[in-house]
């Protein structure tokens, strides 16, 4: 994923309530749930460091540098092959990084694998029909390196992709409409460009 962490970082700081309500969206799913936690993609840990999440995941070292310093103890790695014994975690969170990865339902299989029985797993995601969606898709279609291999889905996709030991536990939607307004709505809502869905670990395998 060739983003730059300044222009990264920078989107958030331009796009202040924006990003104020993708994270208050999270944190009404996150704020009950069991520690320790893992972020897979965690960027700059623009996310991870508000919410208080322990570990933070991702290839590009030069992301990791920032979220390091953010107080988020951070591993290089991908997704797909999450370094971690089974079990460990309390809760692991993909915040828009579940579109950026090579194998999504791989991904969500390692989820699985490292999360405890009763975990939570947190989703926030771009809806490929949002009006962020349309916008990124669009990017890559002109050549956008940063959108290249991008896959950004439907709610429907996304529960296709689940492991069927985890129960769904709810959704708030926010940025709704080409307005982007910044109420969080339950629900998953079609015109809303963030939702964040939240899953619970019931069965081993």
């Amino acid at each position: 994923m060739p983003f730059d962490p300044e222009q990264y970082d920078s989107w958030y700081d331009t796009h202040a309530s924006l990003f104020r309500a993708e994270l208050e969206a999270i944190k009404r799913h996150y704020r009950d749930c069991p520690a320790p936690s893992l972020e897979v993609g965690v960027g700059t840990g623009r996310f991870a460091s508000p919410l208080g999440v322990d570990y933070g995941i991702d290839p590009d070292e030069n992301m990791l540098s920032l979220a390091n310093m953010r107080g988020v103890k951070v591993v290089k790695g991908v997704g797909e092959e999450l370094p971690f014994q089974s079990e460990y975690f309390g809760t692991v969170l993909f915040i828009t990084s579940l579109s950026f990865l090579r194998d999504a339902e791989r991904a969500l299989a390692e989820a699985s694998r490292v999360l405890k029985l009763g975990g939570c797993l947190i989703i926030a995601f771009i809806p490929k029909n949002s009006y962020f969606g349309k916008k990124y898709a669009s990017l890559a279609e002109k050549g956008d390196l940063r959108f290249r291999n991008t896959k950004f889905f439907s709610y429907s996709d996304i529960s296709k992709l689940i492991p069927n030991i985890f129960r769904f536990e709810g959704a708030y939607s926010t940025l709704i409409g080409e307005e982007k307004q910044t109420d969080i709505l339950y629900g998953v809502h079609s015109n809303a460009s963030f939702v964040v869905l939240k899953y619970k670990k019931c069965m081993d395998k």
